[in-house]
């Protein structure tokens, strides 16, 4: 068993490594690339392991997609300490690049530990919504931003309450036990802003 998880490790690092080296027009999915890995591993992993073949594919689509908005959150941070206008929403731009680099960090270490791949970019979903809020004049960027990192948040914090309930991996519950609260008090506070800057004409 342990010879088949270090056969697997070089595997998905090695995939990882070819991920990275793809050019942007031929890395269409790359959520998808790391999701096939992982899928990959599964069906290695399946026999011998304490997790069932459900177990195992529910936490790796897990991991994908959180560090998929991972990369979004600190895209969209730094886009904004670029292009927002109030001085307080740049600063909460660099607080979110700031704490999603360190999640995204942690995150890597756990799937690393596990043999979990991870994409290289973010998924096709999350880069529409970067090209959404890119594709906004200055004059509207902070509503605009805010207003999408608002819905995002809220789309996150559902998918990690969700995981607190069906993840297996317990360094991935714990993972996402400390993050649920960071990630609720990030939704409270961008829908505070978003009044701000919706109130602004």
């Amino acid at each position: 068993m342990k010879n088949l998880l270090k056969r697997f490790a070089g595997t998905a690092l090695l995939a990882a490594v070819m991920l990275g080296s793809v050019a942007p027009a031929q890395a269409q999915n790359p959520t998808k690339k790391a999701e096939k890995i992982n899928k990959k591993r599964s069906k290695a992993l399946k026999e011998g392991s304490t997790y069932t073949k459900e177990q195992l594919k529910y936490d790796s689509e897990f991991a994908v997609a959180a560090a998929s908005t991972n990369m979004l959150e600190v895209s969209l941070g730094k886009l904004a300490q670029q292009k927002a206008i109030v001085q307080e929403v740049k600063d909460w731009g660099k607080m979110m690049e700031q704490e999603h680099t360190e999640a995204e960090q942690k995150l890597e270490a756990i799937t690393v530990k596990n043999s979990i791949a991870l994409p290289t970019m973010m998924s096709t979903e999350d880069r529409a919504i970067y090209d959404d809020v890119d594709d906004r004049k200055y004059l509207g960027f902070d509503k605009k931003y805010l207003r999408d990192l608002k819905e995002l948040h809220e789309r996150t914090v559902k998918r990690y309450a969700e995981a607190t309930t069906k993840l297996a991996n317990p360094e991935l519950l714990a993972y996402v036990t400390e993050m649920l609260p960071k990630l609720r008090a990030h939704e409270s506070q961008t829908a505070v802003l978003f009044e701000r800057a919706n109130a602004l004409k």
